[in-house]
């Protein structure tokens, strides 16, 4: 169902963030036209500075050549890359909280930018790329909600090898198969995350919340099968084996 012609003047800029979690419709309903830059800098400031707080508190389990769980990694390697993983992982404990920032940012231009494409060319609206910002920067409050979880996992199981996806049921007979490496990457916060965005592209271009949110998921699940064919081959050339059919 296309989105209202008038804005809901009730809802200012922290009632829209909160009714992302559970009203997201609403809270789209309510967007100006030509929505405040604000709408989309706030939303992602917030989840950069969690990412960042998440970064701190788990990096010596994630990041740690000390950590049982490096050390088994290490054990796998020649001295050349164990010398360049050390590196790595040096660089990464100390600016990890900078990759945290722009990815998220990079993020936002990237995925609002094919929402805009998608808006313009699939659906043939005349939407503007600030208000496609704004509909990315409001479902990037769903990562926000899913570092915090990480971290939980993390710390409560002292592992930076987590789940949030159905990837906990791979077992390890499958893990380097395209199957595997796919589920692996599948996460239900990106799941939740995409019809948000689906159903945010409907508002601010009127067009119907089914079709775009099948079009938003469809993209997804594209991306989520180029990670797992990525990955299979990537593990199948570390171990020197075929890719299992």
């Amino acid at each position: 169902m296309p989105g209202p012609a008038f804005p809901d003047a009730s809802l200012n800029l922290t009632g829209r963030l909160l009714r992302v979690f559970y009203a997201p419709r609403r809270s789209f309903a309510a967007l100006e036209e030509d929505p405040d830059w604000l709408d989309w800098f706030v939303p992602v400031a917030i989840v950069c500075l969690v990412g960042a707080a998440a970064h701190f508190l788990t990096r010596d389990l994630a990041f740690n050549p000390e950590t049982p769980f490096i050390k088994e990694q290490l054990q796998s390697l020649d001295e050349e890359q164990r010398q360049r993983h050390l590196s790595d992982l040096a660089q990464t404990w100390e600016k990890g909280w900078l990759m945290v920032v722009a990815g998220t940012f990079s993020s936002l231009v990237l995925v609002s930018g094919i929402l805009f494409l998608l808006a313009r060319f699939v659906f043939t609206s005349q939407v503007s790329y600030r208000s496609l910002l704004v509909v990315k920067g409001y479902a990037s409050l769903i990562i926000a909600v899913e570092w915090v979880v990480r971290t939980v996992l993390i710390l409560a199981w002292q592992t930076p090898m987590v789940q949030t996806g159905p990837g906990f049921l791979v077992p390890e007979t499958m893990a380097r198969s395209f199957a595997g490496q796919t589920l692996l990457a599948l996460s239900f916060f990106d799941l939740w995350q995409a019809v948000v965005l689906g159903l945010g592209l409907a508002a601010v271009a009127r067009v119907p919340a089914r079709k775009a949110v099948f079009a938003v998921l469809a993209l997804w699940l594209f991306y989520v099968m180029g990670l797992g064919l990525l990955g299979s081959l990537i593990q199948a050339a570390g171990t020197g084996q075929r890719l299992p059919q």
